[in-house]
């Protein structure tokens, strides 16, 4: 090889020194150019016109470019497939051509060769630089084989007997070492129960399932050993009991819940690589212990039960037995038992998010936990609505019934911070059980009161003076001040919806105290249940009495807790716009069946505000009491009018009367009321006619809708915005009681003023006089003396019950220019100067009036004086005064009638006329 390479070389070397070109494989483009051209010339001048242009003017590109890919294969056989070409035409001719293109592609390519061999020159040289150096390192190689072969051979020439033995010495030193390592280790993995007990007894799961692990590899190890195949197997035992007592000691921590235990319980799942198998197994856990919860707390409230039919009792049926006595207690200790189960799964919650043991679960894990909060809650939430459709609710008193509704919302409370559900399947059974009991309750109340009302003296209560006085307001005090002092009841409430928190728990006060649970003084007040309570203490202890009550129990519902204020003030502030009549009594009117019926609102107030579902329902029915009030009181004192009603009612009191008696009195099963307790007062003079209790039974209506309507904010602001507008259309509305004084004490003064001595006074004075002395009339005496004598009495009455002045003077008012206007009609004649008599007396009367009761009669002065100026009236403007009184219905069809005939006694034509306008026919 290196012959060749030198000669290579030395040929290259020469070829540069004489600078001559390397021809072509001895053809150069010179010789390859004269030799087409001399074959060219050669050809026949006959067979030069057959060879085509193009073969002469051929670059070598275009050649080697036509040259066939034959001749460019290894081994292929280019001499059969030249003479396959001629199987066909075999003449002299074709083959000179053919050979003159091989010859000419043979020349292009060996040229083409040749030219990539110069082309490659430095690349040959660089190879062959690189094979002078393998070849050095090859020579350096063996000569260090040879330099390791010396010394091996001087180490084998050296190496003795002696040391061989004390290698073999040290190798059954190792041996023996290693056996005793085995005989060790088997030794230890047959104590391996033993060690386990301890450990898994004092706690600690995880060393224990690490030993266990450790164990298992060192007998797959020593398997060979017929000992350790059997301490194999029993490993494998005691792994599965290990596992089952971790199983057991997990399933704990749904009712008691250890950080400390839970770690190393999660630790040695890692352990065994079942984190998740665990996490699945603890929600079951979860559940299970909720139904297992529930059974064993409704079982040990049943009594008239064997212990085997206990067991054998589904859970409705359980729920059904339970007695009436102890209807609450259990609820309490059912809402108790969940609390601990759903704080247990709040710590295990916590812990995963401040601890991460296994970081590829993680995700996993905080999935669960999250979905799982809903089955929980839902778990739960099924359980007390089978417990709460047990018909034995419906048997409670209402002061047991408010404090299931206090538990359940509670408990609603308490699963809004659990997992944010709003616990509508929970609040929907209670809504309807709610419902069928206030409909009960409602229809026991009515039937109350209409009891009241029977046996009612109709005698004031001067120690009243407002509804903040009353027990069953004492829980909303707080918000009825608020509302009072001017907030608007629409604007809307947010309360808080604390959900689990991802901040870890700080020492909460177990032993906080109960009534400070949700007060609006405590501390407390505003954190979660979560924050303030363990499962050792819950927001259920401590029971649900009257004085639980009294602290704002849901300050997250209607919030009363928003804001604070002295219970000094409480009062002041509730009752500061309370007025006192003249002699500084209080002007407040009511008696005892207006109390009972303030206090059913209150009762029904303390439903409305934990329970809203059916807010619209308790509100309408509050409304139903007052309303069935105001009527028993018209039917007992309105149905004695000695005089025409048609200009006493309004028609807002007609149009409310009417939809009372078709729509509430119906729901009254003892109606009518009796009035044996009123007795002849009605009908006696010396009592005037039963006028005190005339006025306490109207007052008390008036001031029992006047201290309803205290409640409209906070009314307003327990109802969803969709549902206030009855409520809005009834404190609109609700003026119509005020309206009820006039019918009612119109029956009392229409008596007092014997109306009908007035009118025979009259009707002996000459109306169709000339002249007009400055004297009144006769008449006018007994009127005066009449009215001194009831300002005498109503004063004497005032001294023992509140008189609203105002109103019976107005009656009073009312009767006497009724009756003058009456008496005036009944005047057959009157002249000019009989109309200025009427005037005259008609101021005398007025003035004295209005003297002795010290108040103005506008209204009542206009009606007189309208009626006499009417004489003075042309007749056009007559006939359309006559109209408009027609339509008003101010004036009675007697009245209008003595006016024309009075006025048209001349007139037949337009007496007639008037007439015709009245209705009536000529009467003349």
């Amino acid at each position: 090889m290196d012959e060749i390479k030198n000669k290579f070389l030395d040929l290259i070397h020469k070829q540069q020194n004489k600078n001559v070109k390397i021809p072509a494989m001895g053809f150069s483009d010179y010789f390859i150019q004269n030799v087409q051209a001399s074959s060219i010339q050669s050809v026949p001048s006959t067979e030069k016109s057959k060879i085509p242009d193009s073969e002469v003017r051929l670059s070598d590109q275009e050649i080697l470019e036509g040259t066939e890919s034959i001749y460019f294969e290894d081994n292929a056989n280019t001499s059969i497939y030249e003479l396959e070409k001629f199987s066909e035409r075999c003449d002299l001719e074709v083959i000179s051509q053919q050979m003159s293109v091989l010859k000419q592609q043979h020349k292009v390519i060996s040229k083409k060769v040749l030219q990539l061999i110069l082309d490659n020159r430095t690349a040959c040289n660089e190879e062959f630089t690189r094979i002078e150096e393998t070849e050095k390192m090859l020579c350096e190689a063996i000569w260090v084989c040879k330099k390791g072969r010396s010394y091996l051979n001087f180490a084998k020439k050296n190496l003795t007997t002696t040391s061989l033995e004390i290698l073999a010495t040290y190798k059954k030193r190792e041996i023996l070492m290693e056996l005793l390592k085995t005989l060790k280790t088997i030794k230890r993995i047959k104590t391996t129960d033993t060690q386990l007990q301890e450990l898994v007894s004092s706690g600690n799961y995880s060393g224990a399932i690490s030993t266990l692990l450790e164990c298992r590899k060192a007998a797959e190890r020593y398997s060979q050993y017929k000992c350790v195949e059997s301490l194999s197997q029993k490993l494998q035992d005691t792994l599965l009991l290990t596992e089952v007592q971790l199983d057991s000691v997990l399933n704990e921590m749904t009712q008691q819940f250890d950080t400390k235990k839970y770690t190393k319980l999660q630790e040695a799942y890692k352990l065994l690589g079942k984190t998740l198998m665990a996490m699945d197994q603890l929600h079951i856990s979860f559940i299970s212990t909720i139904h297992t919860a529930a059974f064993t707390v409704v079982r040990t409230s049943i009594v008239d039960a064997t212990d085997e039919q206990k067991t054998k009792q589904l859970f409705e049926t359980m729920c059904e037995s339970v007695a009436a006595d102890k209807y609450i207690s259990c609820l309490i200790n059912l809402c108790r038992s969940f609390w601990g189960i759903l704080s247990c799964y709040y710590q295990v919650t916590l812990w995963h998010q401040n601890f991460n043991l296994d970081p590829e679960a993680d995700e996993y894990i905080q999935e669960k936990l999250k979905n799982g909060q809903v089955r929980i809650w839902n778990d739960i939430q099924a359980k007390v609505c089978v417990y709460l459709m047990s018909p034995r609710l419906l048997q409670l008193k209402f002061e047991q019934f408010i404090q299931v509704l206090c538990v359940i919302q509670r408990l609603k409370k308490v699963g809004v911070e659990f997992c944010g559900d709003a616990s509508a399947k929970l609040m929907d059974s209670m809504k309807n059980q709610s419902m069928e009991f206030f409909k009960r309750y409602h229809s026991a109340c009515l039937e109350e009161i209409s009891l009241f009302l029977d046996n009612e003296a109709w005698v004031c209560v001067n120690s009243f003076s407002s509804v903040s006085q009353l027990q069953e307001f004492k829980c909303v005090k707080k918000a009825l001040i608020r509302h009072a002092s001017g907030q608007n009841a629409s604007d809307p409430v947010k309360p808080p919806t604390p959900r689990l928190s991802a901040q870890p728990l700080p020492n909460t006060d177990n032993d906080s105290s109960v009534h400070s649970q949700d007060g609006g003084s405590s501390i407390y007040a505003f954190c979660g249940y979560f924050l303030r309570f363990s499962e050792k203490s819950s927001p259920f202890d401590g029971g649900f009495d009257e004085s639980m009550l009294e602290e704002d129990i849901l300050a997250g519902i209607a919030d009363e807790t928003s804001c604070y204020f002295s219970e000094e003030s409480d009062d002041d502030n509730f009752s500061g716009t309370n007025e006192t009549d003249s002699n500084g009594q209080n002007s407040l009117i009511v008696n005892n069946t207006s109390l009972t019926v303030l206090r059913c609102i209150g009762r029904y107030l303390q439903m409305c505000r934990l329970l809203h579902s059916i807010a619209l329902q308790i509100v309408a029915s509050m409304t139903e009491l007052i309303d069935f009030f105001i009527f028993v009181v018209h039917e007992l004192f309105a149905k004695d009018l000695p005089v025409a009603s048609s200009n006493l009612y309004s028609l807002s009191l007609t149009a409310n009367l009417q939809r009372i008696s078709e729509q509430i009195i119906p729901k009254v099963k003892n109606w009518p009321p009796s009035k044996s307790m009123i007795g002849t007062d009605l009908e006696n003079g010396d009592e005037m006619f039963g006028l005190a209790k005339r006025i306490v039974g109207v007052e008390s209506a008036c001031c029992l809708v006047e201290q309803f309507e205290q409640l409209q904010g906070y009314m307003l602001h327990l109802l969803p915005g969709n549902e206030r507008k009855p409520l809005e259309e009834y404190f609109t509305n609700s003026s119509f009681v005020s309206d009820l004084r006039k019918p009612v004490y119109m029956c009392a003064t229409a008596r007092l003023a014997d109306m009908q001595s007035i009118l025979l006074a009259m009707a002996k004075v000459k109306w169709d006089i000339n002249h007009v002395t400055v004297q009144h009339s006769p008449y006018i005496d007994s009127i005066n003396r009449a009215i001194q004598t009831f300002a005498m009495r109503l004063e004497e009455l005032s001294k023992q019950t509140s008189v609203p002045k105002a109103f019976v003077w107005d009656s009073m008012a009312h009767v006497l220019t009724h009756t003058l206007v009456e008496g005036f009609s009944n005047a057959k004649k009157c002249s000019t100067g009989g109309r200025a008599l009427m005037q005259l007396d008609f101021t005398h009367f007025i003035s004295l009036l209005e003297l002795i009761s010290g108040l103005k009669y506008a209204i009542h002065q206009a009606y007189v004086d309208a009626y006499v100026k009417a004489f003075y009236l042309p007749k056009d403007l007559l006939e359309e005064w006559i109209r408009e009184q027609k339509e008003s219905t101010e004036y009675s069809e007697k009245q209008l009638v003595g006016l024309v005939m009075c006025t048209c006694n001349n007139d037949k034509k337009t007496r007639q006329k008037l007439l015709g306008i009245i209705g009536t026919g000529d009467v003349s």
